[in-house]
């Protein structure tokens, strides 16, 4: 059976997804979450946003917290 779980995710007009190699993974944080960063401490961030290095356009977001936690940098 063939893995539809990429195909299912949103797409830009160039046809990237968030696991392709040609997107970016844009974490942003919160007041609380970048002084803990700056501490050195590991910090969930409150968006995460993909973006094309073809295109340049953001193709997708997420502030869900399973989506977050999966992006922690």
């Amino acid at each position: 059976m063939a893995n539809t779980a990429s195909s299912e995710l949103p797409t830009c007009k160039c046809g990237t997804d968030r696991e392709s190699k040609f997107s970016i993974c844009e974490r942003e944080y919160g007041a609380l979450g970048i002084l803990y960063l700056v501490w050195g401490g590991t910090s969930v961030p409150k968006k995460v946003s993909w973006k094309c290095v073809k295109c340049g356009k953001t193709f997708d977001s997420s502030t869900r917290e399973a989506v977050c936690r999966r992006y922690i940098k």
